[in-house]
């Protein structure tokens, strides 16, 4: 028995895409429109750049362009041209963009290359912003600072796995002309081939060979700034010696790039926002160095940063454990007890270990220490205490033991910052973008991370709890 089908046109498909695509997302546009105005965000010095570069007679607005990016990612859309392709498809959309006709690929490849500074300076206008909101929802992690490195990868032929097996292919062979004679014991294939590699791709000078998310490459490094909630704070483009050296491992150059970075991207970051002010700072152990420390002090951040082991530059203290809590002068396997940090006039601030088997109680509305040892090493009644001079070595002298409850807690905060940053990749989408041009993707980039404030203020006044404020998602459900 013959199936009865209905033959579809391109028109009728076409006609009822459109249908379903407006249906979705007639919710999103509404929101952005009733809550979002992009125009009170735009610095003004970004309006004279753009004005200025294509006259009074322009058939596209800044905002308009500046909604196409932010739409784009919001609706986790790849590349441009298949953004084109739904503008194309959907009145509503180019309605809430500006476009009555779609601009060409071309143009939003001219504005990421020629507006770089003024996009950058669009996102810290909208840090501000979104900082009052931050302190609004939950003061605690907006006091929280978290940062992290990363890489971009550029559309170079180096970034090809080819590329490197070819290197890899002439060391193994380089090594049996050295078997031969006994210079081939020592000899490491690996680091022979990473040696001889470029350090820039041909086609981009700014794409510089290093070694990042586990594997080597040429990435455009990067700097990531959040705050507690996950929502980006800073964003730079900072450039250090990576090269890579025979004596080192390729996660020994990375820790030594990551600990070189820290200082100068927060000092760039506090020249863009002198009076944000935060509480802890976290960070994994390619952070662990005594001058990143020592700056954090200085700017009354607490540093919440693991122990790198492959740090050897400064030994453990004796008497103290591998997170730097001292131990008890007649028993090794027991740690002193943190009780806080003594501050005096005229004197450096102190961290206060009293005696393990000492139990700090209220006595009579006064405190006091009962303790329960049968061999004091001390005549006092509380028992040993020691006192550890924070400046003395910044790096063990935290201001909480690493082993406390409460530095356990903060530092799982860290991964936060990791789901942003796999946030911002989806957004830019490289690998469907394929872009070459250095200034095009830092622009990419940084539009991505104005794409992730505008969505919070969004969620910001449609959400009533707001357990999730990077839930972008859930605007185009």
């Amino acid at each position: 028995m013959p199936v009865s089908t209905k033959q579809l046109t391109i028109c009728d498909f076409s006609s009822d895409f459109e249908n379903f695509f407006n249906q979705n997302q007639t919710n999103l546009l509404t929101l952005l429109d009733k809550f979002i105005d992009i125009s009170s965000y735009i610095p003004h010095s970004f309006y004279k750049s753009y004005y200025r570069q294509f006259g009074r007679d322009r058939k596209y607005s800044l905002e308009s362009m500046i909604s196409f990016f932010i739409l784009k990612n919001i609706l986790c859309i790849s590349s441009i041209d298949t953004m084109i392709n739904i503008l194309s498809l959907s009145s509503e959309l180019r309605s809430y963009c500006g476009f009555f006709k779609i601009p060409h690929k071309s143009q939003f490849s001219r504005f990421k290359s020629e507006f770089l500074d003024d996009i950058n300076n669009l996102f810290h206008n909208l840090v501000d912003y979104t900082e009052d909101i931050s302190k609004v929802v939950n003061p605690f992690l907006s006091s929280i600072l978290i940062t992290d490195t990363t890489g971009f990868e550029h559309y170079v032929k180096e970034n090809n796995p080819k590329f490197y097996q070819g290197f890899l292919s002439k060391a193994k062979a380089y090594k049996k002309v050295l078997s031969k004679t006994n210079d081939a014991i020592n000899f490491n294939i690996d680091k022979h081939a990473q040696s001889h590699m470029p350090k820039s791709a041909s086609s981009n000078k700014d794409s510089k060979l290093c070694f990042l998310n586990g594997h080597f490459g040429y990435f455009q490094k990067t700097i990531i700034s959040t705050n507690g909630f996950g929502l980006i704070r800073d964003i730079n483009f900072y450039e250090a010696d990576n090269n890579l050296s025979i004596d080192l491992t390729p996660n020994e150059i990375k820790d030594i790039y990551d600990a070189k970075s820290l200082i100068p991207t927060l000092e760039t970051f506090f020249s863009y926002h002198p009076n944000l002010e935060y509480k802890y700072f976290i960070g994994d152990s390619g952070f662990d160095a005594d001058d990143n420390y020592a700056y954090l002090h200085e700017k009354n951040i607490m540093p919440i940063i693991a122990i790198n082991p492959r740090n050897s530059t400064n030994k453990l203290p004796s008497k103290l454990n591998e997170v730097g809590v001292p131990l008890c002068p007649k028993d090794d396997s027991l740690a002193m007890v943190y009780d806080g940090i003594t501050r005096q006039k005229n004197r450096a601030d102190r961290i206060k270990y009293i005696c393990p088997k000492a139990k700090k109680t209220r006595l009579n509305g006064k405190t006091t220490y009962l303790l329960n040892c049968e061999s004091p090493c001390t005549k006092s009644k509380c028992g040993k205490i020691k006192q550890l001079t924070i400046h003395h070595n910044y790096r063990y002298n935290s201001s909480f033991p690493r082993d406390s409850l409460k530095w356990i807690k903060l530092f799982k905060l860290r991964t936060r910052i990791e789901r942003t940053i796999s946030q911002i990749k989806n957004f830019v989408q490289i690998r469907s973008l394929k872009i070459q041009n250095t200034k095009s993707l830092k622009s990419e980039i940084i539009l991505a991370c104005i794409s992730q404030l505008i969505a919070f203020i969004l969620l910001y006044h449609v959400k009533d709890d707001f357990k999730n404020p990077l839930a972008i998602k859930a605007l185009a459900a």
